[in-house]
Formats: C-alpha cells, structure tokens, sequence
C-alpha cells in the first residue's frame, strides 16, 4: 500500500480527456455524459486551453423554475450553448501532482474528479474511479 504515496496524477489518469467546446449545446453534453458514464466535462477552446468545466449538476441547474418561466421549455434550454452554465474558474490539477493530494481534495470538496492540464492545456480527467483504481493496484503490488 505504501506504493500509493509515489503515485502521480498522470500515471492514473484517464486521457484523453471528453472535452466539450463552449458553443456545444447541453444536449452535446447531456449525450456526452450518458455514452462515457461520466459526470463532468472539460470546456476547452479552439487551441484546447481549458476555459471551465461543465457537469450533470450544471446541466439539472438549468431546467430549475424561476420567476421567467414556471415550466421550463425543454427544447429551449436543451439547445443552450454549455458556456451559459459551465463554471468558469474551474479548478485543475497536473500531472504530476501527488496522487495522495488529489484523494485529499476529492473528499474535503466532495468532487468527482479534476480536469489535469498542462499549460493549461487538458491532458486528461483524474475522477474517483482512477484513485480507486490506483488503491487497488498499490494493494496488489504490496501483497506481491
């Protein structure tokens, strides 16, 4: 198990990254995190600079009543653009971060996962299902 403290950010991560672009629509992004079972996306621009970060809840926030509409309009919201939703000053994490600092960041913030960027470039995800992952290996390699 003592083999976890030396991993890093990218020797588990998942990359590529599922990136969206800003003008993708939410039902872009509503298939997107259906057909790769995640729950966050990466919103890059047209050189692949990460400009903010974009997730399920982002998506259910959208069709939330307001003093607008009583009944939101599926059709209109859903082909909405995902920089009207994304948080913009997301955070992100390198690649070559102690993954035993990530683990401590996904608990205390109750995340899912963190875009992993390289000059600000996204260079892969590191989500809750790496780290376990990553746990289950340093098991295996101690018990070796």
């Amino acid at each position: 198990m003592f083999e976890f403290v030396d991993y890093r950010v990218g020797e588990v991560m998942t990359s590529p990254a599922v990136t969206l672009g800003p003008n993708d629509t939410l039902r872009t992004l509503e298939l997107c995190l259906e057909e790769h079972g995640i729950n966050g996306c990466p919103v890059v621009d047209a050189a692949g600079k990460m400009i903010g970060f974009v997730t399920s809840f982002d998506l259910l926030k959208a069709f939330t009543l307001n003093t607008r509409s009583l009944a939101p309009r599926y059709n209109e919201i859903i082909d909405m653009p995902v920089e009207r939703v994304m948080t913009g000053d997301a955070r992100s994490v390198s690649p070559d971060l102690p993954l035993t600092r990530v683990l401590e960041s996904m608990v205390s913030a109750r995340v899912t996962g963190f875009p992993v960027t390289d000059a600000d470039r996204v260079v892969g995800m590191i989500t809750r299902r790496d780290v376990m992952r990553a746990l289950r290996r340093a098991s295996a390699e101690s018990e070796q």
